[in-house]
């Protein structure tokens, strides 16, 4: 015999809000889950400068490996010291040690991360191909910097969230403006081949000892150019000069330096001097190191190191830097480099692009150069 299912209402809808009442604390549990995973994988880079400086406080000292005369050596950071605790409110120690270069930094560093080891400095200093390699490695803390810091813009941020640009050093020529009268001056690299200017310095030009500055105009130029460019500047050859040796050319010994870093740092020293020094961009655009700052997953003091590469940009920060070295960045208002930058209307070379350079290492460019200029 058949039995008949009897429809109870009453009990119908109790399921369904039963139903219904699970799903909800279903959906609900699994939302809060998701907001609790969202904040324990939190960023560091999403702190807030207030909470960046009371941590900072709790580590009370930061501490940059460099060269011995970074940011005006110790007499600089006993004026960056004093600036930080007036910018940040509390006084503590900035400290820097003297040590090797660039390259020989960041190889210790990514060294002790895979060793597990804390980093020996607290920040890294270094310029675009060091900085090709700690991106690479995975090196650096991310910090969101210009969230973090209202006057820090992305375009500071050459490797963003990663690396702020403290000072840019253009790469262009330098000459003695008494051996070489204004008419006969070059206004750029392609000047110093020219048949009716190169006489006036014809085997008498100093050249570096490395062909860098022409691998980083070779983006701008093609190796159609740089090549055939060397080939003719090899005629003209009467020695090499390191950077920082540019009193040879004041004294005369050259009338010009083809290339060399910092054409315009030397400028404004030998000028406040009274020497008759005259630096200029080789090309356009004009091809620049670009200095920058990082913390290191492994610093010991990182929320220090993050507010010292925030004082370093600040325009105090900057007027340091050119007191002792004449260094400034582009993009602070105010700077030196800033003013040039703006009344010269220069375009730069994108600092991403020279990024591009070092990553794809066109080492038969490279040798062929060498084997050209410096063989």
């Amino acid at each position: 015999m058949m039995e008949l299912a009897i429809f109870d209402p009453q009990s119908s809808i109790l399921d369904s809000i039963r139903s219904k009442g699970k799903l909800m604390l279903s959906v609900t549990i699994t939302f809060i889950l998701c907001l609790q995973a969202l904040t324990f994988a939190l960023p560091a880079h999403a702190q807030k400068l207030e909470q960046i400086i009371a941590d900072a406080k709790k580590e009370g000292e930061v501490m940059l490996v460099a060269s011995a005369s970074t940011f005006g050596g110790k007499k600089g950071f006993a004026e960056l010291e004093n600036l930080f605790a007036k910018r940040f409110g509390f006084k503590a120690k900035v400290s820097l040690t003297g040590g090797p270069s660039f390259p020989q930094v960041a190889a210790r560093i990514i060294a002790e991360q895979k060793a597990g080891a804390k980093s020996s400095t607290d920040m890294y200093l270094g310029s675009d191909g060091t900085y090709v390699t700690m991106d690479q490695e995975k090196a650096l803390e991310k910090v969101n910097w210009s969230g973090v810091f209202p006057w820090v813009t992305k375009e500071m941020e050459i490797f963003p969230q990663q690396s702020v640009l403290i000072y840019a050093s253009f790469h262009g020529i330098i000459y003695n403006s008494n051996a070489i009268p204004k008419s006969k001056a070059p206004k750029s690299y392609e000047d110093l081949i020219d048949p009716a200017l190169s006489p006036t310095w014809a085997g008498k030009m100093a050249i570096p000892s490395y062909i860098h500055w022409l691998l980083r105009v070779s983006p701008i130029w093609g190796r159609e150019k740089v090549l055939p460019f060397a080939r003719k500047l090899a005629t003209l050859v009467g020695g090499r000069l390191r950077q920082g040796e540019e009193e040879r050319i004041v004294s005369g010994e050259f009338p010009i330096m083809a290339s060399t870093g910092g054409a315009l740092e030397a400028m404004w020293k030998w000028q406040a001097k009274g020497a008759p020094l005259v630096g200029l961009p080789g090309s356009t655009p004009a091809t620049s190191s670009y200095y920058q700052l990082s913390v290191p997953k492994n610093s010991v003091h990182p929320n220090m190191a993050k507010l010292f590469i925030g004082l370093m940009v600040t325009r105090e920060g900057q007027a340091v830097l050119e007191k002792n070295d004449m260094r400034s960045s582009y993009l602070v208002d105010g700077t030196l480099m800033s003013k040039y930058v703006k009344a010269n209307k220069l375009k730069l070379q994108d600092p991403r692009e020279l990024n591009e350079v070092f990553q794809k290492e066109d080492t038969s460019l490279e040798e062929e150069l060498t084997k050209i200029l410096l063989k």
